[in-house]
């Protein structure tokens, strides 16, 4: 009786075994945006040097910075989820759901604007040219096909 058990429990963790073996080969990375996040405004805008990153933070949340920056109002750029997502990740260190909550927050408890969020491209660039002291952010590739932008910094 001992013998069937201790056979049955070595082919269970054989069997275990290789099926640990399968899943651990057979995933398959996910691509993701490497080209890297970058601070984009108008050419004409007149905001100059590097932005830091607790500013930014502030900036994006609605709140003024400490330092004192040519910067009109952020721009959500919801166009590409990836970068979104990555945006609120590392520099706002927060999801998007979270990210929602504060601003909401921030909204109806001490009266503050809106975030403005535009999700096409194109829109983004017209916003931007429009308004030349407004940020947003996008990739660094996505950046290179918009030479009426500038690149403020690189974020990430």
């Amino acid at each position: 009786m001992n013998n069937i058990i201790k056979s049955t429990m070595s082919f269970n963790l054989k069997a275990l075994s290789l099926l640990l073996l399968y899943l651990v080969f057979s995933i398959q990375p996910v691509a993701a945006d490497t080209s890297g996040g970058v601070l984009v405004s108008s050419k004409a805008s007149s905001i100059q040097g590097k932005v830091q990153r607790k500013d930014l933070r502030r900036i994006f949340l609605g709140i003024r910075p400490a330092s004192k920056y040519q910067i009109n109002k952020p721009v959500l750029n919801a166009a590409n989820k990836e970068t979104y997502a990555l945006f609120l990740k590392n520099i706002l260190f927060l999801t998007e759901s979270g990210y929602k909550r504060k601003l909401i927050k921030r909204v109806f408890r001490q009266g503050a604007d809106e975030i403005q969020s535009i999700d096409n491209i194109r829109q983004l660039e017209q916003h931007l040219l429009s308004h030349p002291n407004d940020i947003s952010f996008m990739s660094k590739q996505q950046a290179e096909n918009y030479p009426n932008l500038k690149v403020i910094q690189e974020l990430w």
